[in-house]
């Protein structure tokens, strides 16, 4: 009598390859445009799958969506801010102070500097008026 547990596991490989290429449709449902529900109901149309699964799947490929998007956002942070190196060292080179504090300021800013800093908001002024002393 063969053993099972091989099919068992090439059944789950390719449940899980079919879980993988849901979220891979939906993620390109969401790059298209449209409500959740209607990707869902897409998603559950085109695969065969109950809208519940389908919502799964939808959910599992906004996960891909924020993890492409992260890397995206900590590339362009990168770049940009090799840009305003690049450009400070030519603006300090040229002899344009002006520009040259400008970006130090901003690649400062990218980094969090500034957020130590008090603003007008966080300073807290309270004025109270004593009765004249008595003579």
């Amino acid at each position: 009598m063969p053993d099972d547990k091989p099919a068992k596991q090439t059944s789950t490989a390719n449940t899980e390859l079919r879980m993988e290429e849901r979220a891979n449709a939906a993620y390109s449902y969401i790059l298209t445009g449209g409500t959740r529900r209607q990707i869902a109901e897409q998603v559950a149309a085109r695969f065969n799958v109950s809208v519940r699964t389908a919502h799964d799947d939808y959910k599992r490929a906004m996960e891909y969506l924020k993890k492409e998007q992260q890397g995206t956002r900590e590339e362009l942070l990168n770049h940009v801010q090799a840009l305003r190196l690049a450009g400070a060292r030519k603006a300090l080179a040229k002899g344009q102070l002006q520009v040259f504090a400008m970006l130090l300021k901003d690649m400062g800013a990218v980094i969090g500097e500034a957020e130590t800093e008090n603003t007008a908001a966080d300073v807290k002024l309270n004025i109270s008026i004593e009765p004249p002393a008595e003579k």
